[in-house]
């Protein structure tokens, strides 16, 4: 049950001046009853740019909201998203509208909010409804006398479009057969290190449904998912073969692959889960950072990187639908007794609960994405 509400309010300034009172955090603090810190600037190394991050801290400072701007056509409309508010958000979303009237312009403030259980929707909806009044009531008498000479625009950047999907598309579901036999190959041989390569084909294969359209996550720049298959790919197969060959294999892999092969008799759950996240830890820690990075400079050198950072923060359920998928695979004594429960009751809860075993998958994503940035930047130059 999703929750929505639309607040409207008069300011007596130009559209350029609104935009900033609503976007620049320094700005922001001063209506905000929730203070909002920046967490890593967008296009421009800007805070109002679509790929910038921001963490919003509701008042009482036990919750705290991070948020990624998803769009942004200065000075008229600006959308945002929470991509980590605690295993209870399922979604929140938000927009904002500046437009013009003939005594200043009239900002249209929507959030969208899902919650779980879903009554807590409306219930959380009405205190953001009223701290979201507080805040506009607060930025009508901050408008008039806001000092602009200080403020700079973002640079108009030319929209860019998708190209070659119907190559893209049949390069990554080659690599999707590829993986297939892989996880085939070691399942037939009773392997144990068969669950993670199948969980890294299933993720491929949700890559794909997402980039296609048939699960909707709402991509702006499909081409560039599709992209990093192959380039995943080579760094999982490779290290993958060279382990099983007694080649050079990285130590992010290597421990990978180890830890994969342990079995327990007793408690078969447990290495399960273990070389899953272990394989996981060295795709995100290890491989995400150098592909983004690679990629980039070979196919979108004369973009910023951090464009593309909604898209890649709006792949998470790609994880989760391929967790799903491995977990009607497993055998009941492979799989962990709480995770059942907790899928049917809030995937969320299920990441939740895995994050506190050791590996934070939400969290190192984040952190992979802004070393790929500083990756990509060290050897082209500032973004």
């Amino acid at each position: 049950m999703t929750a929505t509400f639309t607040l409207r309010q008069n300011l007596d300034c130009t559209p350029e001046a609104a935009w900033h009172l609503l976007t620049d955090p320094d700005q922001m603090c001063r209506w905000s009853t929730a203070p909002i810190t920046p967490i890593s600037l967008g296009p421009q190394d800007r805070p109002d740019t679509a790929g910038a991050l921001r963490m919003v801290t509701l008042p009482g400072g036990r919750i705290r909201l991070r948020e990624v701007v998803e769009y942004a056509e200065f000075p008229r409309t600006f959308r945002y998203r929470v991509y980590d508010g605690g295993p209870l958000l399922v979604a929140h979303r938000g927009e904002q509208r500046v437009v013009e009237t003939s005594e200043g312009v009239e900002v249209q403030w929507t959030v969208d909010m899902t919650l779980f259980p879903r009554p807590l929707s409306h219930l959380m909806a009405w205190q953001i409804r009223r701290e979201v009044q507080r805040s506009l009531t607060e930025m009508e008498s901050l408008a008039r006398d806001l000092d602009t000479a200080t403020l700079t625009s973002p640079d108009e950047l030319p929209r860019r479009t998708a190209h070659n999907l119907d190559d893209l598309v049949s390069s990554a579901l080659e690599i999707r057969v590829l993986q297939q036999e892989i996880a085939d190959e070691l399942a037939g041989a009773d392997d144990p290190k068969q669950w993670f390569a199948r969980v890294y084909q299933y993720v491929t294969e949700t890559m794909i449904e997402a980039a296609t359209g048939r699960l909707e996550l709402g991509l702006t720049h499909p081409d560039w998912v599709l992209a990093l298959i192959p380039v995943f790919h080579r760094y999982y197969a490779g290290n993958l073969d060279a382990y099983r060959n007694g080649g050079v294999v990285e130590d992010a892999w290597q421990v990978a692959w180890s830890t994969c092969e342990i079995v327990d008799p007793d408690r078969p759950h447990e290495p399960v889960v273990k070389g899953l996240l272990a394989g996981v830890a060295a795709h995100i820690d290890a491989d995400l950072p150098r592909a983004l990075a690679a990629l980039h400079l070979d196919r979108y050198p004369d973009r910023d990187l951090r464009e593309f950072r909604p898209d890649y923060l709006r792949l998470a359920p790609v994880f989760t639908v391929a967790s799903d998928r491995l977990l009607a695979d497993l055998p009941r004594s492979h799989k962990p007794w709480w995770t059942s429960i907790a899928g049917r009751v809030n995937t969320g809860m299920r990441d939740s609960l895995l994050a506190r075993t050791g590996y934070d998958v939400s969290r190192h994503r984040v952190q992979a994405f802004e070393a790929a940035v500083q990756r990509a930047s060290s050897q082209t130059g500032p973004a």
